[in-house]
Parts: C-alpha cells; sequence; structure tokens
C-alpha cells in the first residue's frame, strides 16, 4: 500500500455471508453470469476542486455543485477481485426468484421496498422482450440477496470506480474521453427512453460492458456525502454501512442520464427500498478465499 493510501476491504452486506470465490480465468463473455478478474492496485479515486470547472464545461453542467461530492481525489488501494461481466439481467433475477421464495414478487418484504418491486413483472415473471435486459425495479435489499444467493457481493463504490476505468489512464468515461454518444452508451441524449439489451454497446478496456448508461448501479457503500466527510475506517461509518436505511451510493448513469452522469468519477445515491425503472446492479467477488 502507498503512503496516504487508503485500503478498502468489503463489508459484508447486513451481515450476510458471501461464498469465498472460485478460481476463474478470463471467463466468455458471453455468458451473462461470467465474471473478469480487475487486477487490484492503489489509484487515484475521485477529482480534486480545481478540475470542476473544466469537468463542469465539458458536459454542459450550469454549477459544479453535482460533482462535490467527488471532492477531494484521495488514493485508495483495492485487491484483485471479479466484476460481472454484464449487469444481472431480468431472466438472472427470475431464477433467483424461483429459488428464493421470499423475493418473489408478491411474496417479498414490504419493509424491503416501496410497493413498486418488479413492477414490470406483471404476471410474476419478466415479459419475454426484456429476459435480456437488466432487472430493475429493485431495491437495494434485493439486490443484496441476490449477490449473496449466487456467491457474490455487490461492489464496493472504490472497485466500481476502479473497474469503470482504462487502468492506464484516468479518462472521464468507460470508453475515453469523448463525450457520450448513441454508439457508446444507452444515456437520455438517445431518446429510447428505456433499457436495452445488456452488451448493446462496446465493453470497456477491461472487457466490462454498460459500466456507464442503461441502468444506475447499487454498490455496498453507504451514502455519506462527499469524500473525507467520515472516515471509512471510523466506527461511524462501519454502523451505517450496517443500517438497512440509509441511501447507498449508485453509480454509472442510466438511460436517462446527462454526460455528467456517465463519468466514471460521478457519484450519486438512491434509497435502499426505493425500487425504480432506472436502478440496477451487477456483482462482485473477492479474487482470494
Amino acid at each position: 500500500m502507498s503512503a496516504g493510501a487508503t485500503r478498502l476491504v468489503p463489508l459484508c452486506c447486513l451481515a450476510i455471508s458471501v461464498q469465498a470465490a472460485d478460481t476463474l480465468d478470463e471467463p466468455p463473455a458471453e455468458a451473462f453470469g461470467a465474471m473478469r478478474l480487475v487486477p487490484g492496485a492503489t489509484f487515484r479515486m475521485g477529482s480534486d476542486r480545481d478540475e470542476l470547472p473544466l469537468i463542469r464545461e465539458a458536459v454542459g453542467l450550469r454549477t459544479v455543485e453535482p460533482l462535490l461530492p467527488e471532492v477531494p481525489a484521495h488514493d485508495v488501494t483495492v485487491d484483485d477481485f471479479y466484476m460481472d461481466v454484464f449487469d444481472v439481467t431480468n431472466e438472472q433475477f427470475a431464477r433467483f426468484v424461483a429459488a428464493v421464495a421470499q423475493w418473489r414478487r408478491d411474496e417479498a418484504d414490504p419493509s424491503l421496498h416501496n410497493g413498486r418491486y418488479l413492477e414490470h413483472w406483471k404476471t410474476g415473471s419478466p415479459p419475454r422482450e426484456l429476459l435480456d435486459h437488466p432487472v430493475t425495479f429493485i431495491s437495494w435489499h434485493a439486490a443484496v440477496a441476490y449477490c449473496a444467493w449466487a456467491g457474490k457481493r455487490l461492489p464496493t463504490e472504490a472497485e466500481f470506480e476502479w473497474a469503470s476505468q482504462d487502468p492506464a489512464t484516468r479518462a472521464e468515461f468507460p470508453w475515453g474521453n469523448a463525450l457520450p454518444d448513441d454508439e457508446r452508451v444507452s444515456w437520455g441524449g438517445n431518446g429510447i427512453n428505456g433499457t436495452v439489451a445488456v452488451g448493446s454497446y462496446p465493453p470497456n478496456p477491461r472487457g466490462l460492458y454498460d459500466m456507464s448508461g442503461n441502468v444506475w448501479h447499487f454498490t455496498a457503500d453507504p451514502w455519506l456525502g462527499a469524500y473525507g466527510e467520515v472516515s471509512k475506517d471510523s466506527d461511524e461509518y462501519r454502523r451505517k454501512a450496517l443500517d438497512p436505511r440509509i441511501r447507498r451510493v449508485v453509480r454509472g448513469g442510466s438511460w436517462g442520464a446527462n454526460a455528467a452522469n456517465l463519468r466514471v468519477r460521478y457519484r450519486d445515491s438512491h434509497r435502499p427500498h426505493d425500487a425504480r425503472e432506472m436502478v440496477g446492479f451487477r456483482c462482485a467477488k473477492d479474487a482470494s478465499p
């Protein structure tokens, strides 16, 4: 670990035990359940305040205020981990609810969602035309449960940022520094107004698809404001990380996002029980047992 770097060790979400990782070596990308190894590193997470005016101008924001939560830039160390190649799809989530009755649409604990859980599964099953789309209308609690069932876990915010970017650069987007367009990402500028099939756009340099756009991604981390407001090594952070009511960090932007939302370092939050049409997830897994 470099001097001054923070090492982030993923917390078990709500004390759910996650199965140790299997040994994987470049699994085939065509399988929706496939994962890719993301080598650990110490990297510069977030942005410096003096960068914000240039970022604001480049992405067309009126003020720098939406960018303030990513300040200050700071060194973070993550260990090797695996990340899902694709977002979790409706088809995959249907297998989960078939196996775990407590997460079926009509049986899920109402205290763990907002009444819109799997709202688009009108018959209790996903529409055929959406099988290969990312699952939406799920809560953070459902995402945690799915990942545990699959022997995985939600990625930390730091893991998501590191996996999103080209490891050789600090490019603004998973594909580079060019602004988003209809050939690169599903976003608010293409007028589709809904999800598309996972893997519809080119992957990032790590071979991961849809790290920006299509759906926002739940992470394991609690939302505690800008970096530095609460130390991740503190008892307060650990206590809030286990609070089932606290907002969770989301990353990546969605089909309705603007250019700023799609940036690698952009941060936002979402209520854990708030099942919505633009929020989904993917899973991660430790590389070492």
